[in-house]
C-alpha cells in the first residue's frame, strides 16, 4: 500500500492530467447532443433549396460574409490565370 501511495505522489501531474482529460471527455459526451441541435438560423438556411447558380449564391450569401466570398473568387481567378500562364512551360527535372 505504501508503494502505491509513493507512486501516485511521484506522478501527481500525470494523475491530474488523466483526471482532467476524463472530466473533459465526460463534459463533451454530456453536451454532444446539445452541440448538434439546429438553431434558428440553421433551420432557415435548410429551408432554402439550391437549384442553379443564382440560388446557390443567394444561399451562400445568407451565412457567409461577402469579404470571404470575394477572397475565394480572387483565389479561383488567380489559380486559373496561373495555370493558363504556366501550362506550356515544362518542369525542370
Amino acid at each position: 500500500m505504501l508503494m502505491l501511495y509513493l507512486y501516485v505522489l511521484q506522478n501527481q501531474w500525470l494523475v491530474i492530467a488523466l483526471l482532467s482529460g476524463g472530466a473533459l471527455v465526460l463534459v463533451t459526451a454530456l453536451t454532444y447532443q446539445a452541440l448538434w441541435q439546429p438553431r434558428g438560423v440553421e433551420k432557415r438556411s435548410e429551408a432554402i433549396k439550391v437549384r442553379g447558380a443564382a440560388s446557390f449564391f443567394r444561399w451562400l450569401r445568407s451565412f457567409m460574409p461577402w469579404v470571404i466570398i470575394l477572397l475565394f473568387a480572387a483565389c479561383i481567378a488567380f489559380t486559373l490565370f496561373d495555370v493558363t500562364q504556366n501550362h506550356a512551360i515544362p518542369p525542370n527535372w
